[in-house]
């Protein structure tokens, strides 16, 4: 990926809208029509990814976390690139934390 790669967000499981799957897939569409080198459906449930990727052209992102399917579990539902967001960050973090309050007794 270099500094010129467009990451197009799509917000509609974020949102509640009333069918985000539609809605993602009509919204990556254009994002990738536009140029964008992938999409990334915030918060869309593994379940839809198969839908996703049979239906938009372009790489699709899916987030990897404790509470989802594998990094190659998420690739055999159609991710083609997994991100971990702030979410190995703030789980490092956390683990600080924890570690230096036992280390101060």
């Amino acid at each position: 990926m270099s500094a010129q790669d467009f990451n197009a967000r799509v917000d509609t499981f974020l949102r509640g809208v009333s069918d985000p799957g539609a809605a993602a897939i009509d919204r990556a569409r254009l994002y990738v029509a536009a140029g964008a080198d992938r999409v990334h459906p915030i918060d869309a449930p593994a379940d839809a990814l198969p839908r996703l990727r049979r239906e938009v052209t372009g790489p699709i992102n899916a987030v990897g976390c404790p509470d989802a399917p594998d990094v190659p579990a998420l690739g055999r539902l159609g991710a083609t690139r997994v991100t971990f967001g702030p979410g190995l960050l703030l789980h490092t973090l956390d683990a600080l934390r924890e570690w230096s309050t036992r280390l101060r007794g």
